[in-house]
């Protein structure tokens, strides 16, 4: 019988699922709330257990989510400053397209830094 943590990695593949069908979704639908397939998509993606769940895998996720919002806090002030002073004509203003923002980068930075380490 599999430990309980391994089914759950399953589930990853639900996430990844849901991140595919939630991109068309925020692209093409303007309605509220078109954007909580693919926040909980890549949310599921970052919190999901790895089949081989170690300290340093954890510690690998929890400084890419660090260095995520970092550079998203970073993304999003440069945006601010340059809508007030009209050179671009988009603020980052809903916290769910930050939090978007923020586990987009996360899952980018963990999966990239898993992949250069494997290899």
């Amino acid at each position: 019988m599999k430990p309980p943590i391994k089914k759950f990695y399953y589930l990853k593949f639900f996430g990844l699922l849901l991140v595919l069908a939630g991109i068309p979704v925020i692209i093409f639908d303007r309605s509220m709330g078109s954007d909580i397939p693919l926040l909980i998509g890549l949310f599921m993606l970052l919190v999901v257990t790895e089949k081989n769940e170690d300290e340093r895998s954890l510690m690998i996720k929890t400084t890419s989510l660090y260095i995520a919002f970092i550079l998203s806090y970073g993304i999003k002030l440069l945006t601010t400053n340059l809508f007030s002073h009209e050179l671009i004509p988009f603020q980052l203003v809903e916290i769910n397209h930050f939090l978007i923002l923020v586990l987009a980068l996360a899952n980018i930075i963990f999966y990239s830094r898993m992949f250069i380490i494997k290899n």
